[in-house]
């Protein structure tokens, strides 16, 4: 339970300072960046999918990263390696914002423990759906995420059978 408090919080607070520090998705992609060692998060790509989401669906950053996270973590887990290698080369720093990595570069020290429990190896819908209720998000918005993630990666150029994969693990049409 303490681990959904601090999820809770750091998702609070984060939205709490947005209006005041003027946070937006691209320092999401910097952060997650900067908490990776790499610069490829902020790409165009991966910022623009962050942007996206954010506008389409209203989420605040931490939603977004931790969202796309949660379902790419899955997806690096479902896909076969060459699929997945496809898809990331597609969208320079996607593989940035899958699984844990991607929030705790955002929430930091304890938030960063609640996002590895939040976003670890994601290897079921059931473990997206519990990462999204720690981001404050109802199962709903997974039905609502996948749709535009995968809108997103056709248009960057990933092939269509793979997203018919991610169709198929997220459980929607692509």
């Amino acid at each position: 339970m303490k681990l959904s408090r601090a999820v809770a919080l750091a998702t609070f607070m984060t939205v709490a300072a947005s209006p005041v520090f003027a946070f937006n998705l691209n320092d999401a992609a910097g952060a997650v960046s900067a908490a990776t060692g790499g610069s490829a998060a902020t790409t165009p790509q991966a910022s623009g999918l962050l942007g996206t989401l954010g506008s389409q669906l209203n989420v605040t950053p931490t939603q977004a990263v931790g969202g796309t996270g949660a379902l790419m973590g899955l997806a690096k887990n479902k896909l076969s390696s060459g699929d997945y290698s496809s898809l990331t080369k597609s969208v320079p720093g996607l593989d940035q914002l899958s699984g844990a990595g991607a929030l705790s570069g955002m929430l930091g020290g304890s938030g960063a423990s609640a996002a590895t429990g939040a976003l670890g190896n994601v290897k079921s819908m059931g473990d997206v759906n519990s990462a999204f209720g720690k981001l404050g998000m109802d199962q709903g918005m997974v039905g609502q995420f996948a749709p535009v993630i995968i809108d997103y990666l056709g248009k960057q150029g990933a092939s269509g059978s793979v997203l018919k994969s991610l169709g198929g693990i997220w459980g929607v049409g692509s």
